[in-house]
């Protein structure tokens, strides 16, 4: 699904750039997938790979300034119970303008368009309270998340 468009500001985004342009679009430059990235120092990804991981994901949301990626997150999931949200970033310049809100509002928007009950996510240390304000919780069961890495 594309729905691009640039998003009008309202009362409650008035840090936001003017002509601030959203996409849904899975097709992203992965140049500028890693330039974002680097911004807030996540180690590089090979291109091939970044194309791979967007080709896979099932919602993409890039959010662009002048033609500069400023915000980008991506989903992963089986389309049916589950999805889980990867790769949430705000180039620091950017950040606390509302552009992080305004992207992860669309990546949801987008998941529950799809009917999935579940999103799960990891967020990095000091970020919980943005996540609350969207509604997502410490597991209640006290189950933790659990990694398995290969090289």
């Amino acid at each position: 699904m594309v729905l691009s468009g640039i998003w009008k500001k309202s009362d409650s985004s008035k840090d936001l750039p003017e002509g601030l342009v959203i996409r849904h679009d899975r097709k992203l430059p992965p140049d500028d997938v890693q330039d974002i990235c680097a911004s807030v120092g996540w180690s590089r990804r090979e291109p091939e790979l970044i194309s791979r991981a967007l080709e896979n994901s099932v919602a993409v949301v890039s959010a662009w300034d002048r033609g500069q990626m400023v915000g980008f997150a991506r989903a992963t999931g089986d389309r049916v119970f589950n999805a889980t949200i990867w790769d949430m970033v705000v180039r620091p310049s950017y950040q606390g303008r509302g552009i992080g809100r305004l992207v992860l509002e669309e990546l949801l928007r987008e998941l529950d368009q799809s009917g999935i009950p579940l999103i799960t996510l990891y967020a990095d240390p000091g970020t919980d309270n943005f996540y609350r304000r969207f509604g997502f919780t410490a597991d209640p069961s006290g189950v933790r998340g659990m990694f398995r890495e290969t090289s």
